[in-house]
């Protein structure tokens, strides 16, 4: 039987950049569309600061309308204590029914100074310290953590970059209790080679850690990316229905996503096997296109 790839449809990527607010319930609706086509893995939400996003204000009202089968795995964007306690009060609030419930709290952790200062506001140090105290209460409601390690391949800042310090975070990351690790490319910088190479590197110094990667790519470097990465080992990718989003925070000029309708049939090519097909995610295109017709005009966000 061919192996298996676990994707995590990522809406809260692609939505968080928009220039203009998508209703609740047409959020609602889209990642209900997505869970009835078969998604069960989807980043919807950040419980963060609704000045600081605005168009993550109503994760919480968007989580209490999803409808929630078995096997329903969702992740919510956390960027400080603060926001992991909305997180589980959330969960405490609306997950206490069916099988409704927040799973995981996911953390942005730059491997570089400047991108974790205009993305969480904090140096290094007290993000490092406010990840133990997430992870802390997280353990306490059964949540798990994960990590994503952002400006993983480099940064548009001039700042060194070193493979030895990704594997260091990584390991940290890990002892502090995250489930997973995300190796994410958060400004695309990446080539297919150095994808391949990172994975391994961080795979061969932590084979027992849960990892996957969180790419930005054009339609022409998704392939050989995707490539890399899978003969490097990595099983779990990130991607959204149409390529959009990208950090609001990171620079002028974003890459978007990897574009969800493009990662499936180039892995089924490959040889592996998903969970849903491109045919199962054409009502969620068609919406997906129409709502970055009507709320945003393209991967180009303003810096903040």
């Amino acid at each position: 039987m061919a192996e298996h790839v676990t994707l995590t449809e990522c809406p809260r990527d692609a939505f968080q950049g928009f220039p203009k607010f998508i209703p609740t319930d047409r959020k609602t609706a889209y990642m209900n569309r997505l869970i009835k086509s078969g998604v069960r893995r989807i980043d919807f939400g950040s419980f963060v600061s609704p000045k600081a996003v605005p168009q993550m204000a109503d994760s919480a009202s968007v989580f209490e309308n999803m409808k929630a089968p078995e096997g329903l795995y969702l992740i919510g964007i956390v960027a400080n204590p603060r926001g992991a306690e909305g997180l589980i009060t959330a969960n405490r609030k609306f997950g206490h029914t069916g099988n409704r419930r927040i799973h995981a709290a996911g953390f942005p952790m730059s491997v570089n100074e400047t991108f974790q200062k205009r993305n969480t506001n904090k140096s290094l140090d007290e993000a490092w310290a406010e990840l133990e105290q997430i992870s802390e209460m997280c353990a306490k409601d059964k949540v798990e953590l994960v990590v994503y390690l952002s400006m993983a391949f480099g940064n548009p800042y001039g700042e060194a970059h070193d493979t030895a310090r990704v594997v260091e975070f990584a390991k940290r990351a890990q002892d502090i209790g995250a489930a997973t690790v995300q190796l994410a490319d958060t400004v695309g910088v990446a080539t297919g080679d150095e994808v391949g190479e990172l994975f391994s590197t961080v795979q061969a110094a932590l084979p027992d850690l849960h990892k996957g990667v969180h790419l930005h790519a054009t339609p022409s470097t998704l392939h050989e990316k995707v490539k890399n990465a899978l003969d490097a080992g990595c099983r779990l990718f990130d991607s959204a229905i149409g390529g959009v989003g990208g950090c609001p925070f990171a620079e002028d000029e974003l890459v978007g996503n990897m574009d969800t309708l493009q990662l499936l049939p180039l892995l089924h090519d490959l040889g592996y096997r998903t969970d849903y097909t491109v045919d199962a995610l054409l009502d969620c295109a068609a919406e997906a296109q129409e709502l970055q017709r009507k709320f945003g005009t393209s991967t180009h966000v303003e810096a903040k």
